[in-house]
């Protein structure tokens, strides 16, 4: 009987596999996506449009070529798009210059909620993307996934067996190279991305057994901070980044825990169906708990802001009904804006992209449903900067 388990199992893993595989060859190149796109309509919008005379012809000082491509249309990745942006003078330029954070702390916004199927993971990526790509201040965002699922991890490296996961860098399951410290493994484990100011400490399938490890280290009396080992690690990378985004499992382990522990901030994906509330008005009365164990392990200084967000809204009835309550319930925590359900923002899950990471002329269907999923994820994510610039001008 073992044997025949071993079988169906290891066939479903091997089908597993090759499903990665099959899927991530069309994905990435090498094992990165290719970066973004801008069509020429789009780079005249992100420059808050200067003329066609004088984007072609910084694009020639530059040497960018924007006709190379196949049947000669003009586009430009990212990279060539910031290189073009950067060379403009004061006298042409209408944005704001590149962020400085100066003596401003790193946010770093955990996005949690211990019910499953409320948009974390889209969250939380749409997040990190859009901050990175809508705002010329050039934000350096770390997106670190907590989840050992590793979906956030999937929509910008294809194999993380080869680098550390977020796992590893927890449990220390890691060998330091000749002069290497601790601070440099930390940091080298945060990856480049096909967006140049956005990094991520991926998640691997390996990274399921952390919180067993956690389990193992506490009874064995060789963890005398349980909560603090994300802290840790964030530390090192504090002063590289001005934001970190946390994607987080759907449970209350040890790992959410650690994520609520490190976090600045705190934002709960909630959709707007009954059971979703149900579900976690269970989990909010219950989380005075979080804050107890928090308190326990001292040293935490309370959240600058803590947020829900309503997420997959369709303009309906029974929609609109539960938003009303979400807004009677949780009152000045809840954002005015909900993170809509769209194709859109399904299709390019698909592809494993957000709608910050694909041009509009590179999505394969309705390109006005493109159009009005990129607008409300740019709404949603602009309620997310403002919070984080609200704390940033207090201090």
């Amino acid at each position: 009987m073992s044997r025949k388990i071993t079988d169906v199992f290891g066939k479903l893993s091997e089908g597993a596999r090759a499903y990665r595989e099959a899927r991530n060859s069309s994905l990435f190149e090498g094992n990165q996506k290719a970066p973004r796109t801008f069509t020429k309509q789009e780079t005249l919008d992100y420059l808050q449009n200067p003329s066609h005379r004088t984007v072609d012809s910084y694009a020639q000082q530059l040497g960018i070529d924007p006709k190379r491509h196949d049947h000669s249309a003009w586009m430009l990745d990212i990279n060539e798009l910031y290189s073009l942006r950067n060379s403009f003078p004061s006298n042409v330029r209408k944005f704001n210059d590149k962020f400085e954070r100066g003596d401003k702390k790193c946010q770093v916004i955990v996005i949690q909620n211990q019910k499953g199927g409320v948009g974390k993971t889209v969250t939380a990526v749409t997040t990190a993307s859009g901050l990175a790509t809508e705002y010329h201040e050039e934000y350096r965002i770390g997106l670190i996934d907590l989840d050992g699922q590793s979906t956030a991890t999937m929509y910008y490296t294809q194999n993380t067996d080869d680098h550390l996961s977020i796992g590893d860098l927890i449990t220390n399951s890691y060998e330091l190279d000749n002069n290497e410290t601790e601070v440099d493994a930390i940091k080298d484990a945060f990856q480049p991305t096909s967006i140049p100011n956005l990094r991520i400490c991926p998640a691997s399938q390996r990274d399921r057994g952390v919180d067993g490890w956690f389990h193992k280290q506490l009874a064995a009396g060789h963890l005398d901070s349980p909560y603090k080992q994300l802290e840790r690690i964030i530390d090192a990378v504090r002063e590289d980044f001005d934001v970190i985004i946390i994607d987080t499992p759907p449970s209350l382990s040890f790992i959410t825990l650690n994520a609520y522990y490190s976090a600045s901030a705190v934002i709960f994906p909630l959709g707007a169906t009954e059971n979703d509330m149900d579900a976690t008005c269970g989990y909010f009365e219950c989380i005075n708990e979080v804050a107890d164990i928090l308190d326990s392990a001292g040293g935490h200084k309370g959240y600058d802001f803590v947020r829900v967000l309503i997420t997959n809204y369709k303009e309906d009835t029974a929609y609109i009904q539960m938003a009303n309550k979400i807004h009677k319930f949780f009152g000045e925590h809840v954002y005015s804006t909900e993170f809509k359900h769209s194709i859109a923002v399904r299709e390019c899950s698909s592809y494993m992209c957000t709608l910050f990471d694909i041009s509009k002329s590179e999505y394969p269907k309705t390109k006005s449903s493109f159009a009005s999923a990129v607008t409300n994820a740019y709404s949603v994510v602009s309620k997310i900067h403002s919070d984080i610039v609200t704390v940033w001008e207090s201090k």
